[in-house]
C-alpha cells in the first residue's frame, strides 16, 4: 500500500527533536506502517529549502531514519511568499475561502495548488493522508478528489481562533477576524466530507463537529506518548520545568510568563523554587537576555530523562492555543505532577 502523506511540517533530521505536532503524525504512521504502507511524504516548504532541491535519495534516507518507516520518496512543494500586509490581505480575503486567510495562504495559494495537483497526476497511491487544515486546504483547492483520503485535523482551527481573539487585550482589528470563522469551519466541514474519516483529538471534538451536517465522520484519536518504564524519582530540590518548542507563539507566551510572572511570586514564599526552561528556541527567549533570579534557559535538550530527573513539578501556563498539551501527557508518563 502505497501512502501519499500531504503535510506543512517542516522537515527534520533529528530524531530526538519531535514536537506534539510531529507525534501525532507519528501515531498515524505506525499504524499505516503497521498495516505494510510505504510512503511518499509531500511536504509544503520554504521556497528557498525546495529550490536548493536536495538530493533526493538522501532525502527519502533521512526521513525514513526520522520517522521510522519506508520512505519511498520525499517531494518539496514550496509554499507562496507572505502577501502584503494590507488591510484587506489581512481581514477582507479570508471571509469567504479560509484558504486566503493569512495563516492557510502560504500553504494552500493558487500555485501550491497547481503543484500538488501535478503531484496526485504522476505520482502512484493508494490513499492520500491530509495531516491538518493546511494541507487538506492546499487538497481542496488542487481541484482533485483522490477515492481514498484520510484527514487528520487534529486542533479544530476556528475554536482556536475563537479562544485566542477573545482572549484580553481586545482591540477592533483583533475582532475583526471574527468574521473570518464561518469560512474557517467551513473548510474543515469540506475537509471531513472529502475524507473517509476525519480524526479529531477528543471525543469532546468529536460530537462538536458532529453536529454540523454534511461534515463526514469524525473520530477522536487520542495523542499518546511513549513513556519510561521506570520514571526517575522525585528530586527534592523545588525545581519547576517548563518543556516546549519556544519558536511556537502559545509556548512563548508561556514560557516568558513562567519566569518573569510566576517564579517571582513563588521564590517570594520559596526562596530555593527554581525553573528550568527547556525547549527548541528557549535560549533566546527575550527574558533570557537579563534571566529572573532562579530561572535557567537550557535550549534544546536531547537527553529527556536527565532532564525529568531534575524536577519536581512541570508547569505549562499557556493561555491560547487548542489540541492536547501532550507536554502534560508526557510529564505524567515520567510521574510529575
Amino acid at each position: 500500500m502505497q501512502v501519499l502523506v500531504l503535510t506543512h511540517i517542516d522537515l527534520h533530521e533529528e530524531v530526538t527533536d519531535k514536537q506534539g505536532v510531529d507525534r501525532r503524525l507519528q501515531l498515524f504512521l505506525d499504524a499505516l506502517g503497521g498495516l505494510g504502507a510505504r510512503f511518499t511524504m509531500a511536504h509544503l516548504v520554504q521556497p528557498e529549502l525546495a529550490a536548493a532541491a536536495p538530493d533526493p535519495a538522501r532525502l527519502a534516507l533521512s526521513q525514513a531514519r526520522y520517522w521510522g518507516q519506508e520512505v519511498t520518496a520525499v517531494t518539496l512543494l514550496p509554499r507562496g511568499r507572505p502577501s502584503p500586509p494590507t488591510a484587506w490581505n489581512y481581514y477582507g480575503a479570508g471571509i469567504l475561502q479560509a484558504a486566503d486567510q493569512p495563516q492557510l495562504r502560504s500553504f494552500a495559494g493558487p500555485d501550491q495548488a497547481a503543484a500538488l495537483a501535478r503531484l496526485l497526476d504522476t505520482t502512484p497511491h493508494d490513499l492520500v493522508f491530509a495531516h491538518r487544515l493546511p494541507g487538506m486546504c492546499a487538497l481542496l483547492r488542487s481541484g482533485r478528489r483522490p477515492a481514498r483520503v484520510f484527514f487528520d485535523l487534529d486542533d479544530l482551527e476556528h475554536v482556536v481562533r475563537l479562544r485566542t481573539t477573545l482572549r484580553p487585550p481586545l482591540w477592533p482589528g483583533k475582532l475583526a477576524t471574527l468574521a473570518q470563522l464561518p469560512a474557517l469551519l467551513a473548510a474543515e466541514l469540506r475537509g471531513a466530507a472529502l475524507a473517509r474519516l476525519s480524526f479529531v483529538c477528543s471525543s469532546a471534538d468529536a460530537a462538536h463537529m458532529g453536529r454540523f451536517p454534511g461534515g463526514g465522520r469524525f473520530v477522536a484519536v487520542p495523542n499518546a506518548v511513549a513513556v519510561p518504564a521506570a520514571p526517575p524519582p522525585l528530586p527534592a530540590a523545588p525545581t519547576i520545568l517548563f518543556l516546549g518548542a519556544c519558536d511556537y507563539p502559545p509556548n512563548m507566551v508561556a514560557a516568558e510568563r513562567l519566569a518573569t510572572r510566576v517564579l517571582p511570586r513563588i521564590r517570594a514564599r520559596l526562596p530555593a523554587a527554581r525553573a528550568l526552561i527547556a525547549g527548541r528556541g528557549s535560549e533566546r527567549l527575550p527574558s533570557a537576555a537579563a534571566p529572573p533570579e532562579g530561572a535557567e534557559y537550557l535550549g534544546f535538550v536531547p537527553d529527556l530523562d536527565t532532564l525529568y530527573a531534575r524536577a519536581r513539578i512541570v508547569c505549562a501556563p499557556i493561555e491560547t492555543g487548542g489540541g492536547t498539551r501532550v507536554k502534560l501527557v508526557e510529564a505524567a508518563g515520567y510521574g510529575r505532577p
